[in-house]
């Protein structure tokens, strides 16, 4: 009865109480996500959330739930889903489409995208945060694409997993992607909206990206809230530039400048080591860069 609950509270804390009893009531949670009702195929998915993996044979339920007209069942039951582990892999292409799908009209700023990616991507609870293994590349980098564009910039920081699990030759038709989603920020969740950009960075870093090179000195912004954990992984990546970065040494002493007129940390600003960095990329040698790919229309 407390799953069936018009309180997000009650079918949650209902769910947690069934969770901590020895017996799942599988059939019983079937039969509630069969239901034609407003709460009570949400309060089954909470259910099955704090069930875990012993919620696996309502795998084929949950799947149904992920195309019903209401968004936050849709919502549910992929953080179900997630919830399963291992037992969800067959419905990892139904999550990936769902992703890649546009928002609608009744969701203007991509919630359900949103969950999507934690679902999916998140490097503790995702199904694909710790392996990309068996996943159909062109499926999942029509996701990817999709969630660089989402506006919250939690979501857009789960994606970070992904780009360690793949190889340049693997990400490159999304390097455009990649380099749109650190030139413009996400809107929202922006406590969280510079892990993806800093991610999107040292990967273009590491694969000497020309259109990486000025980024590295605009995303320290120093009058942008949170600069302290930019500039070191900025100016790391960078370095990663050789000779190539001459053309930013007047940006780089400009910065020096600034920093020492904002009295910033005297130890922290000793550590950066500008001057060395500077000097260090007079010395290089200019390596080749490479160029963003054409967009992938």
């Amino acid at each position: 009865e407390g799953l069936e609950s018009w309180s997000p509270v009650v079918r949650e804390r209902s769910a947690m109480e069934l969770a901590r009893r020895d017996a799942a009531p599988v059939a019983a949670l079937e039969r509630l996500l069969r239901r034609d009702d407003e709460y009570a195929p949400i309060g089954a998915c909470q259910a099955a959330i704090m069930l875990k993996q012993r919620a696996a044979p309502l795998l084929p339920e949950l799947r149904n739930a992920l195309d019903a007209d209401d968004i936050w069942l849709r919502i549910k039951a992929a953080e179900a889903i997630a919830a399963l582990g291992d037992a969800a892999g067959p419905a990892v292409p139904h999550l990936l489409e769902r992703l890649a799908t546009p928002p609608g009209a009744e969701d203007p700023r991509g919630m359900e995208q949103r969950y999507l990616c934690f679902s999916l991507f998140d490097r503790r609870d995702g199904l694909l945060g710790r392996s990309l293994d068996g996943v159909d590349r062109e499926a999942l980098l029509a996701a990817v694409a999709a969630g660089l564009q989402n506006e919250d910039g939690r979501a857009r920081g789960t994606i970070g997993s992904v780009y360690k699990s793949l190889t340049f030759e693997e990400l490159e038709p999304l390097l455009p992607a990649i380099h749109e989603a650190i030139v413009e920020p996400a809107p929202s969740g922006i406590m969280f909206a510079d892990g993806i950009r800093l991610a999107g960075l040292e990967l273009l870093a590491q694969n000497r990206i020309a259109d990486g090179l000025p980024l590295c000195i605009d995303l320290i912004a120093p009058d942008r809230w949170g600069m302290g954990n930019r500039i070191e992984p900025c100016l790391q990546a960078l370095r990663q530039y050789g000779g190539a970065a001459r053309d930013q040494l007047d940006r780089l002493r400009a910065l020096q400048t600034d920093l020492e007129q904002r009295n910033w940390d005297p130890k922290r600003r000793e550590k950066l080591g500008i001057p060395g960095l500077i000097a260090e990329i007079e010395a290089a040698e200019v390596p080749d860069l490479r160029s963003l790919p054409a967009p992938v229309s």
